[in-house]
């Protein structure tokens, strides 16, 4: 029997009694080459191959591409997927076992990416039970430092009220800064949300951290004001909401020239509603790249001192992104073009 050749673009399925063999042909310098895919012993009549020659070639190179799809493609997108979960804070997402025993370098990135995840998880793991911690064990030295303060005045009398004075001020910033720690510690590990959530207002809460923010401008000679405001309800926690709100509008205080204005609106991306509570302040602003680095705990920003922003415990924007993360929701900054810098608290609305 003669041989029979099927050729298409570049491919070619030489069909002999003997075998079936299928290439690629490629030029070369010296003519034609060939690149050898498989060749099939006659003895299998039943393989795929032994009817490529009756076959189209897009058929052929779809066949191919569905192969490479789920040989490459698939694991390539579940290992992104993992990635994008971890990056957004599920430290405990891994990537599936079937893909993790593989032999192969997918395999091999795989369990690297197994292995960088329990090790990241295990040191924010430590630091937070280290947070909690340490809260404690400070409630106590400085509950009886505040009893010691306390008699040291009855009978020092005016003679040492200067120093009393100043101990008072440095016990009460340690007694802020405790509690702080306290509530960071127990957002970031769930316990601050074991409650049922309720489906409240957000216009009410933003309302109430305005006039408490009004108070405290007044004696900072700047202002806080409503620039707009549209009502949507949240199912949720109002008390860490308010507070996030209330750390916010101190943080943009605390570096506002003149002015920190509020904008919530509410508003459709497809079937999901979603409202934004915007919060803008007239100060210097951020330098790029630290939009997310001033949510971390005791950061330290240029013109503030160590371990505080602009004068504060360092932990307001901290306890506001779990705060909010509470609520299911997502807060972010940028710098104005106007100058300044906006925090945005976009929440899940309520249909």
């Amino acid at each position: 029997m003669k041989h029979r050749v099927e050729q298409g673009d570049g491919l070619v399925v030489n069909i002999s009694p003997d075998s079936t063999t299928v290439a690629f042909r490629v030029s070369t310098d010296s003519g034609h080459g060939y690149i050898y895919l498989a060749t099939v012993p006659a003895t299998q009549p039943l393989f795929p191959f032994r009817h490529l020659g009756f076959l189209s070639p897009i058929f052929i190179a779809g066949f191919l591409s569905l192969f490479v799809a789920a040989y490459v493609v698939r694991p390539l997108t579940g290992l992104n997927a993992a990635a994008e979960k971890f990056g957004g804070g599920d430290l405990k997402v891994r990537i599936h076992s079937a893909l993790a025993t593989r032999k192969d370098e997918l395999g091999d990135l795989a369990r690297t990416f197994n292995g960088m995840a329990e090790r990241i998880e295990s040191l924010v793991s430590g630091y937070k039970d280290f947070l909690s911690h340490a809260s404690h064990e400070l409630g106590s030295p400085l509950t009886r430092l505040n009893i010691a303060l306390a008699l040291a005045r009855r009978k020092g009398g005016h003679d040492l009220e200067q120093e009393h004075d100043r101990i008072s001020q440095e016990s009460d910033r340690l007694n802020s800064l405790v509690r702080e720690m306290l509530l960071l510690a127990r957002l970031e590990s769930g316990n601050e949300v074991n409650k049922e959530p309720s489906v409240f207002d957000v216009r009410a809460v933003v309302e109430e951290a305005h006039e408490n923010a009004m108070f405290e401008s007044h004696q900072l000679q700047k202002t806080v004001t409503i620039n707009s405001i549209e009502s949507f309800r949240v199912r949720g926690y109002p008390i860490l909401l308010h507070r996030a709100i209330e750390n916010v509008l101190r943080n943009a205080l605390r570096f506002a020239r003149q002015h920190v204005s509020i904008q919530v609106t509410r508003f459709q991306m497809g079937t999901a509603h979603f409202g934004v509570i915007a919060i803008r302040d007239d100060g210097p602003g951020i330098a790029p790249g630290q939009e997310e680095t001033i949510f971390e705990p005791f950061l330290t920003l240029s013109g503030s001192e160590p371990g505080t922003i602009g004068g504060g415990s360092g932990l307001g924007l901290a306890i506001a992104r779990q705060a909010v993360l509470a609520n299911g929701g997502r807060i972010s900054a940028q710098r104005s073009p106007e100058g300044g810098l906006i925090v945005e608290i976009q929440l899940p609305a309520e249909p």
